[in-house]
């Protein structure tokens, strides 16, 4: 794989391609190792480099007009090699189906497609994701799974039903898949031109923004470079991919695929955070309903979290929006393992940390036991149990990204966030602490203590609110009218421009969106080859086997004019490719 700097490229060098791929988080990662070993030119561009730099992190700099949220972009986007992996704990879910369906209570849901035309893609994510088992867990196939009873006393079915996040670990119980350093340990890929600090400015159309031309590029030091390609895809997040649709507004001034005002508009996040409370004396009788499960294999050991989540019975019935619940632990001050870790980095308080440690053995000794045979993480000295809560937003077209008039090292006019809270996300969340207390409390089991604004009835209260999870700015649809892109991730109205991560997603529903980013890549990038291969005339070479590769003919007819432009490369393909 070519892979180097853009200010390392001479000012006059041609860039072509078939495709070219703006960003390298799990989206264009996926993408990118999908495409590995074909016949297509593939340029990758990527904003940062494989480690940090303080000019790419400068350009991530945001204007906030809505609801308060994070405003420090270092710890929630990254612009390196990788993208916002570097920052991800590696939690995965499925959807749940009424996720898909067009929801009479949740105003502009609904997926073009359903479930079923996602499934093999999520089953194929795995191997991107460092998943060790397929499926969709939240259900009761778990229990034989993990080769654990069934809980014995089951919550109100018709209310809630067991949910099962899965954790990607590559190396380690705690190091989930960081796509930047895998990117640089798969380099056996000649189709392949990888460019790091090359920030995408403009895309180039013609004069009615309905073909593709090319793509403008800046290296670090404000030089440029213009890359033409056949399709462009837009893997840069949810904040990014709208921002350089509006600011490519040479032709249109709305900006590139906004005929209809739809780009930027109804920006989702999932907001979270801390509900309720539990003595820490009750884990083992809410270890049936919480708590994590580690599932060996023969390719190693899986982590689970189990929680629970809102049944599609009760959203219909009360208007509630899609939202789940799961449990953390609230460390004690003189947990043993929290001392080691201060010992063993030498920012140890002797006397206070020696103390913890000799006095809690038998915690240790657990805690040990369960790190060397199961590859569990430690057990914790508890202060208690939180109940934490995450929530679909009611996608809302005046929750949006903008334009400021402001504009970053590049000239490129910074984004403005209008985040906005619905009152249905808020009772949403209030209505399902009160479900779960009751369903414990029916089963026998001692309710939390509600947070404050929860037994209010406020809005949300301090500490729950963003996750950096931009989703919905470019959303799919099949109408025009009501989105940017169409079921293939194309944007309306502009042949050959792609969009790909959270930004396409109508709704957010409550899972964590990095398998379904992955899963649509993966389904994006099987369409790419689909219509390479038809886009491939018949070949007048007799039985030549590198026609059946996705890509143009390695003796193309001379009358083919877009194919004269295919350079011949080695049909070999990576396995991972598929």
């Amino acid at each position: 794989m070519d892979f180097r700097s853009l200010s390392t490229l001479d000012k006059g060098e041609a860039l072509e391609a078939d495709i070219c791929i703006v960003g390298t988080g799990p989206a264009g990662a996926t993408l990118m190792r999908e495409l590995a070993g074909t016949r297509l030119r593939v340029i990758v561009v990527e904003s940062g480099e494989a480690d940090s730099a303080s000019f790419a992190d400068s350009l991530n700099e945001i204007e906030n007009i809505g609801v308060a949220r994070t405003l420090d972009q270092t710890i929630v986007r990254n612009r390196i090699l990788g993208g916002t992996s570097l920052l991800w704990s590696g939690r995965c879910a499925y959807l749940d189906e009424i996720d898909y369906k067009e929801r009479a209570w949740v105003p502009h849901s609904g997926w073009p497609f359903g479930p079923e035309e996602m499934a093999p893609y999520f089953a194929r994510s795995a191997g991107h994701l460092g998943l060790g088992l397929t499926g969709d867990f939240s259900h009761e196939g778990f229990w034989e799974l993990a080769r654990r009873a069934r809980p014995a006393a089951p919550l109100d079915a018709k209310r809630l039903r067991p949910f099962f996040w899965q954790f990607s670990r590559l190396r380690g119980p705690q190091e989930p898949v960081r796509f930047g350093p895998r990117i640089l340990s798969e380099r056996n890929a000649p189709n392949l031109r990888v460019l790091t600090g090359a920030t995408a400015l403009h895309i180039n159309t013609d004069a009615a923004a309905s073909v593709l031309h090319s793509l403008e590029v800046a290296a670090h030091d404000d030089r440029r470079w213009t890359i033409k390609m056949r399709k462009l895809v837009l893997c840069a997040g949810g904040i990014e991919n709208a921002r350089l649709l509006l600011n490519s507004s040479r032709v249109c001034a709305q900006g590139v695929g906004n005929t209809h005002d739809v780009v930027g508009r109804f920006l989702m996040d999932h907001p979270r955070g801390g509900v309720a409370k539990f003595d820490h004396t009750k884990a083992r009788t809410l270890d049936t309903h919480f708590g994590f499960h580690t599932v060996r294999t023969q390719d190693g050991t899986n982590l689970f979290c189990q929680g629970l989540r809102l049944s599609p019975d009760v959203q219909e019935s009360e208007g509630l929006l899609n939202c789940a619940v799961w449990l953390s632990e609230l460390v004690a001050p003189n947990d043993p393992w929290t001392a080691v870790k201060r010992i063993a980095s030498g920012r140890a308080e002797w006397r206070r940390d020696a103390r913890a440690v000799v006095a809690s053995p038998i915690l240790m000794a657990r805690g040990l036991d369960r790190m060397w045979r199961l590859g569990g993480g430690p057990i914790r000295k508890l202060d208690g149990l939180e109940l934490n809560c995450i929530v679909e937003q009611r996608p809302d077209p005046d929750s949006r990204v903008l334009l400021a008039e402001r504009v970053d090292g590049h000239g490129m006019r910074l984004p403005r966030l209008d985040w906005r809270i619905n009152e249905q996300e808020q009772h949403t969340v209030r209505r399902t602490v009160r479900l779960v207390a009751d369903a414990l409390q029916a089963v026998g089991i001692a309710p939390p203590h509600l947070a404050d604004w929860v037994a209010r009835g406020d809005g949300f209260g301090p500490g729950f609110g963003d996750v950096a999870h931009h989703i919905g700015t470019t959303r799919m649809s099949g109408d025009a009218r009501r989105g940017v892109v169409d079921a293939n991730c194309e944007v309306h109205g502009l042949s050959g421009l792609f969009l790909a991560g959270s930004s396409v997603f109508p709704t957010a529903s409550h899972a964590n969106p990095t398998q379904m980013i992955v899963a649509l890549a993966i389904r994006l990038a099987d369409h790419l080859k689909s219509e390479a291969r038809a886009a491939v005339p018949a070949c007048a070479t007799a039985n030549c086997q590198p026609c059946s590769s996705a890509a143009a003919p390695k003796h193309p007819p001379a009358a083919v004019a877009t194919a004269k432009r295919a350079r011949p490369f080695s049909a070999r393909r990576n396995r991972q490719a598929g």
